[in-house]
């Protein structure tokens, strides 16, 4: 029995194992009011006011002490935004391929990845790459080679060591190293029938799996050293021993959360109709999602590195290529200008990484402008009380019966008025209350002739005023 799982049942029951009553206080951000707005903004304004830093964490629990308001810190943070009290912050988008890296099916997605690892003989420090494979789905530790750096040969070495346990799995997943997105390893692949699926473009060291793997074996062997006279020769077995080990002792181990162990779940494959659908949705995933603006983003960078006479190499020519599509049209547009007035500043600016720097800027500033434009429109105080405003003159308004009288009313109030804005709500008032009455008269003619007698019954308007009320109505009807 887990410590973790005696506590929670701890906090869930009291000494009689009686289930304690959980207040349950999801749903509040949804009812968020115009009273709770001002006690959030006055309490804030008062720490402003005395010098206190205003740190959002703090403040939330701060409120549900003190305030009894509940509500999560996010949506703290856009109240707080929207009434000009906290700084508006997003975050670097992501694409979504990390968040979906977990598997359902064994030896479905593998990942494959190097990492440095150092043996010190006699104070000789020797470095040599380990390449992994790790399966997603069970977190199995499979083939794995030791070399003096990442090569092609090592990748296909450590994904034949795979197969050779395990069987061929339907895709792979590595960063871009020049190794693991060699031609070699393609053609490889290619011919195994074994999908490529490139970690991202925003983040080219992070498919995750392999990294995770890394970083545990790093943390359980910890530093070689070895006091002898042995040649390199010596510390390449002695590491692969360690590793073979260590592979061997946590393929035997649950994975956190998992009752059964990596081995356990390799040995029950999954079935080939499984395999054929989640290897289907594998090559959906391989293929490049068609992106309408993705051509004319292209476009403007060809424009850009021919306009200015830009010196970038191959690589560094795709990777533009593959990041340009996730900024905005707008934002690009915005970025080239501030480029140009750059450049003509100084010539030595004129560079892609610049380009790139201005870019990440004005997307950044672009994406917290329209995050406080939502907090503002949706949090404001003074936005919230016209609202409110407004439904409760519309629940007067349909709570009154439509009588002719109260149209007649109406009409004097839009004679009357002058002022622009006032005048124009007026009229779409009488507009709603000629449209009541329309539903109450059979004949538009009878309804004409009661309002032209009620208006004619109104001493106080002239006879100008009357004819000009009474073609409004008219307007209104037709």
């Amino acid at each position: 029995m887990k410590i973790s799982s005696l506590s929670e049942w701890s906090q869930l029951f009291d000494e009689g194992m009686t289930p304690l009553v959980m207040l349950d206080e999801r749903g509040k951000a949804g009812k968020v009011t115009v009273e709770t707005v001002r006690k959030i903004v006055d309490i804030a304004k008062d720490m402003r006011d005395k010098g206190q830093r205003l740190r959002l964490k703090s403040f939330t629990r701060r409120l549900s002490v003190e305030a009894e308001i509940s509500l999560g810190s996010k949506t703290v943070a856009d109240i707080l935004v929207a009434n000009d009290l906290y700084q508006v912050s997003t975050r670097r988008r992501r694409p979504g391929f990390y968040q979906k890296l977990k598997q359902s099916i064994p030896n479905g997605l593998i990942s494959v990845d190097g990492s440095e690892f150092k043996v010190i003989v006699d104070g000789v420090c020797y470095k040599f790459n380990l390449e992994l494979a790790v399966d997603v789905q069970s977190y199995l530790h499979s083939g794995f080679s030791v070399s003096n750096s990442e090569t092609a040969e090592e990748v296909i070495r450590v994904i034949e060591a795979h197969r050779a346990l395990w069987g061929s799995p339907l895709a792979m997943v590595a960063d871009h190293g020049s190794g693991n997105l060699s031609g070699e390893v393609k053609a490889y692949l290619s011919r195994c029938q074994i999908e490529i699926l490139p970690a991202g473009p925003g983040n080219p060291k992070g498919n995750g799996t392999a990294e995770s793997a890394f970083s545990g074996m790093k943390e359980v062997v910890g530093p070689i050293v070895l006091n002898s006279s042995s040649p390199a020769l010596l510390a390449k077995s002695v590491l692969e021993k360690i590793v073979s080990v260590y592979i061997a002792m946590r393929n035997r181990l649950p994975l956190f959360g998992d009752r059964q162990s990596a081995e356990e779940i390799m040995s029950h494959p999954a079935s080939p109709e499984a395999r054929q659908q989640k290897g289907d949705h594998y090559k959906k995933r391989a293929q490049k999602q068609d992106d309408p603006d993705r051509r004319q983003k292209l476009d403007r960078m060809d424009w850009l590195i021919r306009y200015h006479n830009l010196k970038i190499d191959e690589p560094s020519l795709k990777r533009a290529q593959t990041c340009i599509g996730y900024y905005d049209r707008e934002a690009i547009a915005k970025s080239e200008e501030a480029f140009l007035t750059a450049v003509r500043r100084d010539q030595n600016r004129r560079t892609m990484p610049y380009f790139f720097g201005i870019l990440k800027r004005v997307q950044k500033e672009m994406d917290e402008q329209k995050h406080k434009d939502y907090c503002y429109k949706r949090y404001n105080e003074q936005q919230m009380r016209e609202r409110e405003r407004q439904k409760h003159q519309g629940m007067l308004e349909t709570a009154q019966p439509t009588t002719i009288e109260n149209l007649v009313a109406m009409l004097q109030e839009v004679l009357k008025t002058k002022v622009g804005f006032i005048r124009e709500t007026s009229i779409r008032l009488v507009k709603q209350m000629l449209q009541n009455l329309k539903n109450q008269y059979q004949y538009l003619g009878i309804l004409k002739k009661k309002i032209s007698d009620a208006l004619g019954a109104v001493q106080s308007l002239s006879l100008s005023q009357r004819q000009e009320a009474f073609r409004l109505v008219e307007e209104c009807l037709a």
